[in-house]
């Protein structure tokens, strides 16, 4: 059995020039990625407070507001920044090969 981590083609970079936030379901896995400056983060898309979606939420400064209770999460780290959450939320490793997202998402 192998142990390789499996990449996964999210999506094409120049689906970003008209959003910053593109949802995808990957591997099982809810994923949002959000360009912030010429970078591109993935978080698992759903906030750690009541489990509604960040999709739909603002970014500001590498982070994501959630819509529903404004909860703050750290881009890069996953990290909760404020409450009402407590927890953070999963971040995945993206790789951009060749204009392609790819994300490193093992299957649930």
């Amino acid at each position: 059995m192998s142990t390789e981590p499996i990449w996964h083609r999210a999506a094409a970079l120049s689906e970003f020039e008209a959003t910053r936030k593109l949802a995808r379901e990957i591997a099982g896995h809810k994923i949002l990625f959000c360009r912030s400056g010429a970078e591109i983060f993935a978080i698992r898309n759903v906030c750690t407070h009541l489990g509604e979606p960040l999709e739909q939420g603002r970014l500001m400064a590498g982070q994501i507001h959630c819509p529903y209770h404004g909860a703050c999460f750290d881009l890069r780290t996953g990290a909760a920044m404020s409450g009402p959450a407590v927890y953070g939320v999963r971040c995945f490793p993206v790789e951009i090969r060749a204009g392609e997202i790819f994300v490193l998402a093992e299957a649930v």
